[in-house]
C-alpha cells in the first residue's frame, strides 16, 4: 500500500519509479536464479530486451534454474492451468506476493466504494466443505455459493440466505455468475433481481460483451473487471471511461511482442502479452509469456488521466479457437458469442471438446424448458454460421461441467495443436 501510495504522490516521473523497481528485479534475478547467470546487469528498462521470453513450458523442462534455492524455507507452491489447461507449478514468496495482492485489491475495489469487511457475496466455482450449497466466511464478511449444486432445487434456499445477508458487493468468476443468475432469473421469474448491489467485481476469466449486458441488465449495477493472473506479475483494471485496460506500473511490467517476439509500439495491433514481477524473490518470473493475447491501446492519456500502457482489447488465450475441416481457425466469440442464438439463453453452462480439424462436442447443462427440437435447432445454427460441409457438431447433455483444480470453467478444451 505503501508504494501505491508513493506513486500516486509523486508528480514528476512516476515510470522513473517503475524503472526502478525494474532494475532491481532485474539485477537481483541475474545474480540469484541459475537461468539467468549470464547475462549482464541491468541498467535500464531496455535492458529488459536481453532477457529472453519464458514460457510455462520453459520452466517446466528445468524447474530448479528458475529457483532460488536460499529462500525455499519461505516458498509457497501454486499451480494454475489457465485456458490453455498446461499445468503448470511455480512459487510466490510467503509473506509477499498475497499480502501485496490482497493490498493492491483494498486498494483497487476501494475506487468503487468498497472497505475491508463489507458484505460480500462471492459466487465461484470450487466446491464448498461438505459439498455444502452456501457457506458463510467471518473473516471478510462473505456468503460463499458454489455453482456445483446450483440448480431449481436448490436455488430458493440460497436466494432466501442471500436475501438474509444483504450484500453490497459480489465478486464472482464470470461463468459462475452466469450460472447463479441464470437459475435465479427462473426462480424469480423476472428479468430483474429484487436486491441491490453496489458494484459486481469480476476477475480470473474472460468476460464476454453479451453476458455483461446480461448482469448490468439484471442487477442494475456497475461491473468491474480486470486482467490478472495467479502467478501475481501485472494487473490491468478495465477504464469505465474508454474500456481499455490500464496496467498499474507500481504492480509490474508488461510488454506486448509480435511473433518474432519483437515488441509492438504501434497501436491496433495483436500481440502476445509479456510480463514481469517486481517482488518474487523465491521464483521471479521476467518477461514470461502470459499466453495471452492484446492489441496496443491507440489512446496516449485515457480520458480518465491514466497516463501509460494501456491496452484496448485482451482477446485471450491463443487457443481460443475451432479448428474447421479445411484447417481454418474461427474463434469462439465468432463462432457461439457472435450469434446471439436464442437457445443460449436455455442453456447454464457449456463446454467445447474439439479433438480433430472440422468436428466438435458440446457438452451442455441445461435449464428448465429445453427441448430436443431446441437442441437439434442449435446444433444445426453453429453448422451454418460456418462454410458448407466444414464442421459435424455433436450436441450432448449433462448434469454438470467438471472445473478446473481452481474453480474455474473451462469453455474450450482444444486438443488439437496449430
Amino acid at each position: 500500500m505503501q508504494r501505491i501510495k508513493l506513486f500516486q504522490d509523486y508528480n514528476k516521473d512516476r515510470y522513473q519509479l517503475q524503472a526502478d523497481l525494474l532494475s532491481d528485479q532485474l539485477n537481483y534475478t541475474k545474480k540469484n536464479i541459475p537461468f539467468y547467470h549470464s547475462l549482464n546487469e541491468a541498467q535500464s528498462l531496455k535492458a529488459v530486451c536481453d532477457f529472453p521470453i519464458i514460457s510455462k513450458e520453459t520452466i517446466n523442462s528445468s524447474p530448479e534454474r528458475f529457483l532460488n534455492s536460499r529462500f525455499l524455507g519461505q516458498a509457497i507452491k501454486s499451480n494454475t492451468g489457465g485456458s490453455s489447461g498446461a499445468p503448470f507449478g511455480f512459487y510466490i514468496d510467503k509473506g509477499i506476493s498475497r499480502p501485496k495482492e490482497a493490498a493492491h485489491f483494498d486498494w483497487y475495489w476501494g475506487k468503487y466504494g468498497f472497505n475491508p469487511g463489507d458484505k460480500v457475496l462471492m459466487i465461484r466455482g470450487k466446491p464448498l466443505r461438505k459439498n455444502a450449497d452456501y457457506e458463510y466466511y467471518a473473516i471478510g464478511n462473505k456468503l460463499v455459493v458454489s455453482c456445483y449444486n446450483l440448480n431449481q432445487n436448490s436455488i430458493s434456499k440460497i436466494y432466501k440466505q442471500v436475501h438474509k445477508f444483504k450484500p453490497k458487493f459480489i465478486h464472482a468468476y464470470p461463468s459462475s455468475l452466469l450460472s447463479f443468475t441464470k437459475e435465479l432469473q427462473l426462480y424469480l421469474k423476472s428479468t430483474k433481481a429484487d436486491f441491490n448491489v453496489q458494484a459486481i467485481f469480476l476477475g480470473s476469466e474472460y468476460l464476454f460483451e453479451d453476458d455483461e449486458k446480461y448482469f448490468k441488465n439484471f442487477y442494475q449495477s456497475r461491473i468491474v473487471t480486470w486482467y490478472g493472473h495467479s502467478e501475481c506479475l501485472i494487473h490491468g483494471a478495465r477504464c469505465e471511461l474508454s474500456g481499455d485496460y490500464h496496467f498499474y506500473p507500481f504492480y509490474g511490467f508488461v510488454e506486448l511482442v509480435d511473433e518474432n517476439d519483437q515488441r509492438i509500439k504501434e497501436p491496433g495491433i495483436e500481440g502476445r502479452i509479456i510480463a514481469t514481477g517486481f517482488d518474487n524473490k523465491v521464483m521471479p518470473l521476467i518477461r514470461y509469456d502470459t499466453g495471452d493475447i492484446g492489441v496496443l491501446s491507440p489512446r496516449k492519456e485515457c480520458s480518465c488521466g491514466f497516463k501509460g500502457v494501456s491496452l484496448s482489447k485482451i482477446i485471450g488465450r491463443g487457443k481460443d479457437y475451432i479448428v474447421l475441416k479445411d484447417n481454418t481457425s474461427v474463434s469462439l466469440t465468432a463462432l457461439i458469442f457472435g450469434q446471439h442464438h436464442e437457445e443460449f439463453g436455455m442453456i447454464k453452462e457449456m463446454q467445447i471438446i474439439q479433438n480433430e480439424p472440422g468436428g466438435i462436442y458440446l457438452n451442455i447443462v441445461p435449464l428448465k424448458g429445453i427441448s430436443k427440437d431446441d437442441i437439434e435447432s442449435l446444433k444445426n445454427r453453429l453448422i451454418n454460421s460456418v462454410k458448407t460441409n466444414s464442421l459435424v457438431v455433436q450436441i450432448q447433455v449433462v448434469e454438470r461441467i467438471e472445473k478446473t483444480i481452481r474453480g474455474k470453467h473451462k469453455l474450450l478444451i482444444q486438443n488439437i495443436e496449430k
